[in-house]
């Protein structure tokens, strides 16, 4: 009996955490199917955004193409490192590998002259090097109950323009896991500030003369400034698709291996029961001694 009551507590704990990994599961693929929608609808907006750069190119006077935030910065200068992690775990290898991949980062930088800066977004990361005695110059945490939205990332990039606009940095990179449909990405390098805007386009791409009644220069600004945001968008999109790719993956897992266990214990539990009836009852026909031996010469 007491095997019995041990499966049976298992089981019970086992059916009550099912329905909890269900509903993470559900939370992480909608969450998964947000992140890729406003990825796409960032990358939409972004090309639209270059398709103005490159028909106000031809409009624009040298000296405005040339502002001082687009001059490279010389080596052995102050560059910060964005890491974009998770607020939350249950996401298998996600945080580690971003998190290795911006030491390596910051060893390779520093070894080139390089006075690297990092600055976390998420609290895995922010924890994890608080952990290691890093200094940080910046920390930022993410929404916990959804995906970042817009208005949360132009927060963050005013924090972060006003960190390059003093100098306290001279250049900004983001390192992020860009979402692969497939399999995990690897963490790549972005650059944030300076703004690097693509070549301008030859004469023969421009199909028709774009008509322009604002002053170009001003458009030129505004372009400046909404492809920067749009650019950090786009890095915290990928890493929000990777992230909750990654966690339903896991909890996927975890969810079908509950269901799995459950059945495999109800199997052991009725086996159980099944024998344990089956040794009560040889018990009761013995005592009523219905298998009492025939004693011997009782007939002839």
């Amino acid at each position: 009996m007491e095997d019995i009551e041990r499966i049976k507590q298992r089981l019970d704990n086992v059916q009550s955490v099912a329905p909890i990994l269900t509903a993470l599961r559900n939370i992480a693929a909608g969450s998964w199917h947000m992140a890729r929608a406003r990825l796409e609808a960032a990358r939409i907006f972004g090309d639209e955004l270059s398709a103005i750069y490159r028909a106000l190119h031809r409009h624009l006077h040298p000296e405005a193409l040339q502002p001082p935030a687009e001059e490279a910065a010389p080596a052995g200068r102050t560059l910060g490192i964005l890491v974009i992690a998770s607020e939350r775990g249950l996401c298998g290898s996600f945080n580690s590998t971003v998190i290795e991949a911006a030491e390596q980062q910051a060893r390779e930088l520093g070894h080139q002259g390089y006075q690297v800066e990092l600055l976390t977004l998420g609290a895995r990361a922010t924890t994890y090097f608080r952990r290691q005695g890093r200094p940080l110059l910046a920390t930022q945490s993410l929404p916990v109950t959804t995906v970042a939205s817009l208005a949360f990332v132009q927060r963050l990039h005013q924090q972060l323009a006003g960190l390059y606009e003093t100098g306290a940095l001279d250049q900004l990179y983001a390192l992020y896991t860009p979402y692969q449909a497939r399999a995990a990405g690897k963490p790549v390098m972005r650059p944030l500030l300076p703004i690097q805007l693509e070549q301008p386009p030859s004469p023969e791409e421009l199909a028709t003369e774009p008509i322009i009644d604002t002053d170009p220069e001003l458009v030129y600004k505004r372009v400046l400034q909404q492809w920067s945001v749009v650019e950090l968008y786009r890095c915290v999109m990928e890493s929000a698709a990777s992230e909750q790719s990654a966690r339903y993956q896991v909890l996927d897992g975890a969810t079908n291996n509950s269901q799995r266990l459950i059945d495999e214990l109800t199997l052991s539990y009725h086996t159980a029961r099944q024998h344990a009836i089956t040794m009560e009852m040889l018990d009761l026909v013995g005592g009523a001694g219905l298998l009492k031996p025939r004693a011997a010469g009782s007939s002839k």
